[in-house]
């Protein structure tokens, strides 16, 4: 004990080891400063990646819904001309119209097809959308999309079903010119529909009957469908917005 007395009174004396103890608190603090900024620099890393991978999940929407907008003008201008074709047949059947040549009476017997990818694409990331205004927006869209879709499976269905049976009970059906010249090719097919056998059951209770329900069904998908434009642009204003 006595050999260590010395060395006490000098250690007392220089203060040393409050100088050794400032000395580790020191070293103690810049390692933890040191552990805060990187955890902070790494949590600006992290911070930055999910906005960019949800930046990337709005551009694939955005794409998705320019798409199907070309989709969708398309699918209007071909149910406004199959409107105007059921109505020519109408205004025929009422002794109201001559025979347009414009009008090529075989339309009546197309089954459009309406193929929109935002509601397929979207649906799986829907709950990986972290902005909740968005999330609620991609949602009501592919309500009002499949409501199109809805109605333009059920014109879609009667045409296939309904339409094409009751021109073949009549024998409306040319088949002569389903077999052109140009076999490998569709392009020279003309009118498929006999216009004066089609015309000789216009007061049939069938044909009227299809042609209210050709009327409403297109009706119906029509009014779905631009309602559905409206969303898609809105839509695609939001998330042009975001990025």
């Amino acid at each position: 004990m006595r050999f260590f007395r010395p060395l006490r009174k000098v250690l007392a004396a220089d203060n040393k080891p409050l100088k050794y103890l400032r000395y580790a608190l020191g070293e103690i603090l810049l390692v933890v400063i040191g552990i805060l900024i990187a955890l902070q620099i790494n949590n600006w890393n992290e911070e930055n990646k999910e906005k960019q991978v949800e930046k990337q999940r709005y551009q694939n929407i955005l794409n998705d819904l320019q798409n199907d907008e070309q989709t969708i003008n398309q699918m209007l201008t071909n149910l406004t001309k199959k409107q105007d074709l059921h109505y020519y047949l109408y205004q025929l059947s009422q002794n109201n119209g001559i025979q347009d040549s414009t009008f090529n009476i075989r339309r009546v017997n197309a089954a459009p097809e309406l193929n929109l990818i935002s509601g397929k694409n979207q649906l799986t990331e829907l709950e990986f959308i972290k902005d909740l205004h968005i999330r609620r927006e991609v949602n009501v869209y592919i309500k009002y999309e499949n409501a199109a879709i809805s109605d333009a499976v059920r014109l879609e269905s009667i045409i296939k079903n309904e339409v094409r049976d009751y021109f073949g009970n009549i024998s409306a059906t040319k088949i002569e010119n389903y077999f052109t010249p140009e076999r490998y090719d569709n392009s020279d097919i003309g009118n498929t529909l006999d216009m004066d056998v089609i015309s000789k059951h216009f007061k049939d209770s069938d044909f009227k009957g299809l042609l209210i329900a050709l009327r409403m069904s297109t009706s119906n998908a029509l009014i779905t469908l631009g309602a559905l434009k409206e969303k898609n642009k809105n839509l695609q204003t939001i998330l042009s917005d975001k990025l």
